[in-house]
């Protein structure tokens, strides 16, 4: 499970990252990429995994990514985080081939006038398709810095990779405008899933769902952790979800849907049962056998009973 962060540790995190400054260009394997998938949410398929970065101490513990950014601010190092996540990133795609990745960009990297280079040859490199890349941009960062961004993701639209925007209020783009824009999704900003949700908020929801569907862009409602914001997200018409109720950040991809996640929940149940019949020698189902139900089940699936 993941400790809260607690910025009043961020002084001396800095002080300790400090000192390090000069290793961190040296030592990617440092950088551990995890893992949180986005659901679709009629079929409960996986769309796309977003890549989450950690770090650990000299410890060996696991340190949160909200140290890591404060302490790296104003370093001119996170263009260079940038660079180690996303190649760390295709190499893994280069491994799973049914796998989709979105990686969130920091403010630095578009002024590197390297990476957009850089970034092609790693995909010719690990002979992976662009279309498997998502790369997420803050709303507000877009808006404040158009004249470098909007050149940026234009190259990576016509690279063959995909752009969302990320913490999306519709606070800085029109929603007609959103059509203009070389992206594929929108991630709502996680305070529409906040309780409690007020009738503006779920309307400006829904019309940034309803519009960005007509648009053919993709939505998606973060911050689902219960069933009543699940119910929100069904209410407002998004396409994906995501959440710590749906799914805790791993250290590898998921790439199991809710679906074949409840299935697994279904059979690991039905042994539980045959275990206890055998031990406690109850006869659970007096005429059928267990297993004999287990492949009834799958035969259901199948068959489309």
């Amino acid at each position: 499970m993941e400790t809260e962060f607690d910025p009043l540790t961020t002084a001396h995190i800095d002080l300790q990252i400090e000192e390090e400054f000069p290793k961190i260009q040296l030592e990617a394997e440092k950088f551990e990429l995890w893992f949180q998938p986005v659901y679709d949410l009629t079929t409960g398929v996986i769309l796309h995994n977003e890549v989450l970065v950690r770090w650990r101490d000299e410890q060996g513990n696991l340190r949160q990514p909200q140290e890591l950014f404060i302490a790296l601010q104003n370093t001119q190092l996170l263009s260079q985080l940038d660079r180690i996540i996303v190649e760390k990133s295709i190499s893994i795609l280069s491994n799973q081939t049914n796998v989709t990745l979105s990686i969130n960009l920091s403010n630095d990297i578009f002024d590197d006038q390297e990476f957009l280079p850089q970034l092609h040859t790693w995909l010719a490199q690990y002979k992976v398709a662009p279309k498997r890349l998502y790369f997420e941009i803050e709303e507000e960062i877009l808006f404040h810095k158009q004249s470098l961004v909007f050149p940026f993701i234009t190259e990576l639209q016509m690279m063959g990779c995909y752009v969302a925007i990320d913490n999306f209020t519709g606070k800085f783009f029109p929603l007609l405008q959103l059509q203009e824009l070389p992206i594929k999704m929108i991630k709502l900003h996680r305070s529409f899933a906040l309780k409690p949700v007020s009738s503006e908020k779920k309307q400006l929801a829904t019309a940034i769902s309803y519009s960005s569907r007509a648009f053919q862009i993709q939505t998606v409602l973060k911050g689902i952790d219960d069933n009543l914001s699940l119910k929100l997200a069904n209410d407002v018409g998004v396409k994906g979800v995501q959440g710590y109720s749906l799914s805790r950040p791993q250290n590898k991809p998921k790439t199991l849907g809710l679906v074949g996640l409840f299935i697994i929940k279904i059979i690991s149940i039905l042994i539980l049962l045959y275990i206890v019949k055998s031990l406690l020698g109850i006869d659970i189902f007096p005429e059928h056998h267990l297993w004999d139900i287990i492949v009834e089940f799958f035969q259901s699936l199948f068959d489309g009973k």
